[in-house]
């Protein structure tokens, strides 16, 4: 079950910052930055990555605090994946 919530919360790292609203301002601030930044900016399956050592070192050094944290991420990525499909 840990590793659900896990899986999940990383995608919901993830589409928060290759595409949801609330990061725009930081995606535009990234392309005037280098290629790189911009190329990462807006690429999921890089963000994912990166997004998934976050977590996993999370669950390693601080489970308490994470996990928590994590169920929310789930949930919310949950949420947002029934939303956007009932339309």
């Amino acid at each position: 079950m840990t590793l659900l919530v896990d899986a999940l919360a990383v995608f919901r790292l993830t589409r928060l910052v290759t595409r949801d609203r609330i990061l725009e301002p930081v995606r535009a601030r990234a392309e005037t930055g280098p290629y790189w930044l911009r190329y990462l900016s807006g690429c999921p399956w890089c963000i994912s990555i990166h997004a998934a050592v976050g977590v996993v070192v999370a669950r390693r050094l601080a489970p308490k605090a994470w996990g928590p944290l994590a169920e929310v991420l789930a949930f919310s990525a949950v949420a947002g994946l029934i939303a956007e499909n009932l339309d």
